[in-house]
């Protein structure tokens, strides 16, 4: 979502990294306007809200996620080349958007309904991901199974990696940001992925 306004631009990029750190219950509308140089009544003027404004935020960091997945899918090669892009392409996007996981799980977490951005970029990466695996299973390259079963599968590890880098780090001493170590995980990641999905004999 791009604003040409640059009180908009404002508002988006302060409440993103607000609500990031600090959640939606966390962040005011005060404080958003305060660092934002606006007055009050900007993001009514704007977005309409403060929920219309956190979706606006969660969606300026899914809508790049969906695209480094759609392009993952159209990469040559074969379907299991294809889903490794993807993944890596997911892991890629987490790394440029550290903030990404913390939010992602004050959202899974909430009591409140699933924010539209969130459930519309799990729909159509989930989708993406089964009509690839579809693929595969169609050549006999990708063992049999529901599509859709198998796609959660496989992103069932890359998003535990993600959203409990943290903890992993203070537990386990393995750095994700490191740069050797994150290629490292990044790899064990499309070899255990391809070795679930391979239609062996």
């Amino acid at each position: 979502m791009k604003f040409t306004d640059p009180v908009s631009d404002r508002l988006l990029a302060v409440a993103r990294d607000l609500f990031t750190r600090r959640g939606y219950e966390g962040t005011s509308v005060r404080a958003i306007t305060a660092r934002a140089r606006a007055n009050l009544g900007a993001i009514t003027y704007h977005f309409g809200s403060k929920q219309a404004l956190y979706h606006a935020a969660l969606e300026s960091m899914t809508e790049p996620l969906v695209e480094r997945i759609a392009a993952g899918a159209r990469t040559a090669g074969s379907p299991l080349d294809r889903i490794e892009a993807m993944m890596r392409s997911f892991l890629e996007h987490v790394a440029d958007n550290p903030g990404a996981p913390a939010c992602l799980l004050r959202e899974l977490a909430s009591e409140r309904p699933l924010a539209p951005p969130i459930a519309q970029v799990m729909k159509r990466n989930l989708g993406t991901l089964a009509q690839t695996i579809a693929a595969g299973q169609q050549d006999g390259s990708i063992r049999a199974g529901d599509p859709f079963l198998l796609a959660m599968s496989v992103v069932a590890q890359p998003f535990y990696i993600t959203v409990a880098s943290r903890v992993i780090k203070e537990a386990l001493g393995v750095d994700s940001k490191d740069p050797a170590t994150r290629a490292r995980i990044i790899n064990h990641v499309a070899e255990t992925i391809r070795r679930s999905l391979t239609n062996e004999p």
